[in-house]
């Protein structure tokens, strides 16, 4: 009987130690992934986003070229002797430009349109005294009349492509720059072949690039600041003449432009910087340590049950302390301002009570 008891006893501890060592193993089992859970998540302060009204811009750079850019040639053919003008140099209207010896070819044709002028006038003459003896029927003296026109329009053909001349000069057509040479002295020239490229400069054109993306916030008559790239440079105001529904294979960007008046302050070659007042918008109001930017674009994190998720967000303006920014955000969730820089989307966060 005493056998029997301890026997009973032993069972009795045995059950005991058994569930003991169970309950340990189920606790530590459901509190690892609570703890792991805890390791990785982010300590992060927070606070509400509002909206409200703001004046939205966009910030641009862009090249400045003369206001009207255009080819000068000769009209004739011949041998180009002086090039008297380099890139760049700033010329005024008359100077010469450049030298050409006309080609002996429309030499001898002007000098053949002048000769069959001449006889054509004659004729006309000695037909104009034999109608007044009735020597001569209408007819016959309207045909001498018409090959004296046609003689004096071909001899003006000739005399506009310099046949006239030995020696032709490129004049500057109005106050400009040289922006380019197409020619070379001594080169041998076609009737129209160009020799420079010129730019007036009583007008400038303002080339803003704009993202192909961002094209639709932009349109003509809105108001532009600009300003070179020197700390101490002016600004000037001005508004956007066109915008290009073509993107610029140099620059892979959409020209907005601008036209101005000749300025001391900006000149051709001049890059600049541009800001275009796109209006009014509501924004969401962020402070500017909650806007992060990534190769994807600009984002900010927003906390909803307890993970940080990640929104996409367009900057409209900006201040000192803040961005206003478009883009999907819930009113309803608190942003991170702070400790979001180590956060990823879907990440575990704790909130700072302080």
């Amino acid at each position: 009987m005493k056998n029997k008891k301890i026997l009973l006893l032993l069972i009795f501890a045995l059950i005991v130690a058994g569930g003991f060592w169970w309950f340990k193993q189920h606790t530590v089992s459901a509190s690892a992934p609570e703890a792991a859970e805890a390791a990785v998540s982010a300590l992060v302060k927070t606070q509400p986003i509002a909206q409200q009204a703001m004046d939205s811009s966009l910030e641009t750079f862009g090249d400045v070229v003369s206001g009207k850019l255009m080819s000068l040639s000769f009209p004739q053919a011949g041998q180009l002797i002086l090039l008297s003008v380099q890139p760049g140099q700033q010329v005024h209207r008359g100077d010469t430009l450049a030298l050409l010896v006309s080609d002996p070819n429309a030499q001898t044709a002007y000098v053949q349109a002048l000769s069959a002028a001449n006889f054509a006038r004659a004729e006309l003459q000695r037909a104009e005294e034999l109608f007044g003896l009735k020597l001569l029927t209408q007819s016959q003296f309207e045909s001498a009349r018409k090959q004296w026109q046609d003689a004096q329009s071909m001899l003006q053909a000739q005399t506009k492509l310099g046949g006239a001349s030995e020696q032709v000069s490129l004049l500057a057509p109005e106050d400009g720059v040289i922006t380019a040479l197409v020619a070379a002295q001594g080169d041998r020239l076609a009737a129209g072949a160009a020799v420079l490229q010129f730019g007036t400069t009583n007008s400038l054109r303002i080339q803003l690039g704009i993202e192909p993306t961002q094209q639709h916030l932009v349109r003509a008559g809105m108001k532009v600041s600009l300003a070179t790239l020197q700390a101490t440079s002016p600004v000037i105001a001005a508004r956007i003449s066109e915008v290009q529904k073509v993107v610029d294979p140099r620059t892979q960007l959409v020209n907005a432009i601008v036209l101005l008046r000749a300025s001391t302050a900006i000149v051709a070659g001049m890059r600049v910087q541009g800001t275009i007042q796109l209006g009014q918008k509501q924004a969401w109001l962020a402070p500017r340590q909650a806007v992060l930017s990534d190769d994807k674009g600009d984002y900010v994190f927003q906390v909803t049950a307890g993970k940080a998720h990640r929104v996409t967000v367009v900057k409209l303006n900006e201040t000192a302390n803040q961005f206003g920014l478009e883009g999907e955000i819930d009113p309803k969730l608190p942003l991170v301002v702070l400790g979001n820089y180590e956060l990823e989307d879907g990440m575990a966060v704790r909130e700072s009570v302080k």
